[in-house]
């Protein structure tokens, strides 16, 4: 036998056995949170049959001594890769006189006000992040002060898991109708009616989701970036697709790390098993590195500066997963409704044309914008634009911009098309 057929035996031989260990140790993780015995067992499972090739192949028969190093090598490498801690980026600072409301189930959602407006003067307006779990209060609220003027007040939330609110020690409890929960518990505690809402990409998905669920308690909604009504899955493909080199290299080599990879994987089997395996506060730090790395895709002329996000590794990895969405459709709640509803699309979002016609063409009084010049992240990059939009619809003025009637991207837009008719 060719030395270089030797080494591709053993090279074999090596992969089948990580891969069996990794198997085990997944299928265990389905029926224990405890970390210590899935990995255990899964390298039990990997020594086995290493330990079975090394005795039944003949030539490694013969070189034992070769087959004892290589197996100390690979746990030691697997050891190394799975419980190494993962590198990150530090909290962003603490936006300035931020407060926490309490929710009925006990857990705290942080938040700021923006302007001095009160009930009895407007009502009040609240913005959701997007993510699901990238929250970015600081930066949004310096975007998103100027619609504070006058008697409005807005209000910026970390949704559950994400920013400075609560995460959950078992993160199966975050979904969609939680989410639509706490939204309406944080209206409660402003004593509101009604709110005006405006949701920004996964915001969007929950402000729909709120109004087919509470329409009385909506009076205008503003869909910013839209990201899917419904069961949308994940747009991983586009967003990477618009990042250069360098920066789609960073987020992909963080994604891969064993550890952090293992942690994705378990969350969506056993969240609480992910959980055990690896903290919040480190894959936290983890997934805003790979946040960090984004602005790239969300502009068409990304800034220099960072966003100071603070995400949620494990609301977004549980609220990615189709079946956290509760598995209701709210298109038909929607086309009986008559609240005013705005749409703003940029040219450069990594989000499909036909995400947003889907709610233009939904909601029976929804009129829709599109803005050149403007990314993913459009109330950041043509702030005036949005400011000028947002109140004026929010007034009930005439709008500033022409409307998009057309269900076809018009000529220049840069973002990909999706099924737009």
């Amino acid at each position: 036998m060719s030395r270089f057929s030797r080494a591709a035996g053993y090279a074999i031989l090596s992969l089948l056995s990580a891969l069996t260990g990794l198997v085990a140790l997944v299928g265990v993780a389905t029926l224990t949170t405890k970390p210590a015995l899935f990995l255990a067992l899964g390298w039990a499972a990997f020594a086995l049959v290493y330990s079975l090739g090394c005795a039944l192949v003949p030539f490694l028969r013969r070189q034992s001594a070769f087959c004892t190093a290589g197996f100390a090598a690979l746990s030691l490498a697997g050891a190394g890769a799975m419980l190494w801690p993962l590198d990150g980026a530090p909290a962003p600072p603490a936006p300035e006189a931020f407060e926490w409301t309490t929710l009925p189930s006990g857990a705290r959602l942080a938040y700021i006000k923006l302007g001095v407006g009160t009930m009895s003067d407007a009502t009040p307006v609240i913005f959701l992040h997007g993510g699901p779990g990238v929250a970015a209060m600081t930066d949004d609220a310096r975007h998103l002060g100027a619609l504070a003027a006058g008697k409005r007040s807005v209000y910026l939330y970390d949704q559950l898991g994400a920013g400075r609110s609560t995460r959950l020690a078992d993160p199966s409890g975050y979904s969609l109708p939680r989410a639509v929960a706490d939204l309406d518990a944080f209206r409660e505690a402003l004593h509101a009616p009604q709110v005006d809402l405006i949701g920004y990409s996964w915001g969007a998905t929950l402000a729909a989701a709120y109004l087919s669920a509470h329409p009385s308690r909506v009076s205008k909604v503003v869909f910013v970036s839209p990201g899917g009504m419904f069961d949308s899955g994940g747009n991983a493909i586009d967003l990477l697709s618009q990042l250069d080199a360098t920066h789609r290299w960073t987020v992909l080599r963080h994604i891969f790390e064993p550890r952090a990879f293992l942690t994705w994987a378990l969350a969506q089997i056993n969240p609480r098993a992910a959980h055990a395996f690896a903290s919040d506060a480190e894959m936290d730090s983890q997934f805003r590195v790979i946040v960090d790395a984004l602005p790239p895709a969300l502009y068409c002329n990304p800034p220099s500066d960072g966003e100071g996000a603070d995400p949620g590794f494990y609301a977004h990895a549980k609220l990615m997963r189709p079946e956290a969405w509760g598995g209701v459709d709210p298109h038909a709640a929607l086309r009986a409704l008559d609240t005013p509803a705005l749409i703003l699309k940029g040219e450069c979002d990594y989000l499909t044309w036909s995400s947003a016609i889907d709610y233009r063409d939904t909601l029976p009084n929804a009129r829709m914008i599109y803005l050149p010049s403007a990314g993913h992240r459009l109330y950041a990059e043509r702030r005036e634009a949005f400011v000028a939009a947002v109140t004026t619809f929010l007034d009930g003025r005439e709008l500033p911009f022409p409307l998009t009637t057309r269900s076809r991207p018009p000529e220049g837009y840069r973002g990909p098309a999706g099924d737009a008719r």
